[in-house]
């Protein structure tokens, strides 16, 4: 397969799982908020003596149900609606039936995994772990942006994180060269720190600090870079939370607490580049 080959496979593909990434940025925290609905109707109805409801009767949401659809006039999108950045182009940013505003940042993120994607192979060439580094970073721009609108960050894009990174650690396709041990000492230290940290400022104040996801995530990017650059990773998201606070309060879109996830991603980008130039 020549270069070329190689380079439009990397792009496509990157385009294609940023579409996929807006899917889950817009549906995951929906899907946790319609469980957790689910769940209390069942109990409202068992405390009832009344039998569950089966499922056909709940509300239903996944990644792939319903199909792709206008959230203003819900109609279902034709395939040749859903190719990543043309059609946004094409369409001039408007639902092509009720002409309501797509937002930019669908073809954004569609770019952004394109570049991802093209960074992981132009550093580490067709290899797993070229895979590995895209999967890593694709999940941390899901992960920001998902935090970001609703101030989650699910267990299902932090724990898979973690595990992938001590997985791939044992199988040696680690795209920084972190060895098993190391990845597992990055996730329960990681873990640990925020999770104290977390446990202490509710002590003394009595309010909450850190979020659970918070900690998931810090444990997550030290599965994958390691126990020791964990306190550079702290001190570079402490810094960038203070700046994203103070822009916050600024526009006045933020009271209160704020979303600390983006920093701690961007800071875990940051120190992933430095480690893959450094290699």
């Amino acid at each position: 397969m020549t270069p070329d080959v190689q380079l439009l496979l990397v792009l496509a593909s990157g385009l294609i799982l940023g579409s996929f990434a807006n899917v889950a940025i817009h549906r995951l925290p929906r899907m946790i908020e319609l469980a957790w609905r689910n769940e209390l109707r069942q109990f409202e109805r068992e405390q009832q003596g009344l039998d569950p409801l089966p499922d056909s009767e709940l509300e239903q949401l996944s990644l792939s149900r319903p199909r792709s659809h206008c959230p203003q006039c819900k109609t279902t999108l034709p395939p040749h609606h859903l190719v990543p950045v043309l059609s946004w182009l094409l369409l001039r940013g408007r639902c092509g039936h009720c002409q309501a505003r797509i937002p930019v940042r669908y073809p954004v993120v569609e770019l952004l995994s394109a570049l991802l994607a093209w960074g992981s192979w132009h550093s580490l060439g067709w290899t797993p772990e070229a895979a590995a580094a895209f999967l890593f970073l694709e999940t941390l721009l899901v992960a920001t942006l998902i935090d970001w609108d609703s101030q989650w960050l699910p267990d299902l894009v932090t724990l898979p994180l973690m595990w992938a990174g001590i997985l791939l650690a044992s199988l040696g396709w680690s795209p920084v060269a972190l060895s098993l041990d190391l990845a597992v000492w990055g996730a329960v230290g990681g873990y640990l720190f925020l999770w104290i940290m977390a446990a202490l400022f509710k002590l003394f104040t009595g309010k909450d600090g850190l979020g659970g996801g918070d900690t998931k995530l810090l444990a997550a990017l030290g599965a994958w870079l390691g126990p020791m650059v964990l306190p550079a990773i702290l001190l570079l998201s402490s810094l960038l939370g203070l700046l994203m606070a103070f822009w916050l309060r600024w526009r006045r879109k933020q009271q209160g607490t704020f979303p600390f996830g983006p920093a701690l991603s961007l800071a875990g980008v940051v120190y992933f580049a430095q480690a893959l130039l450094a290699g």
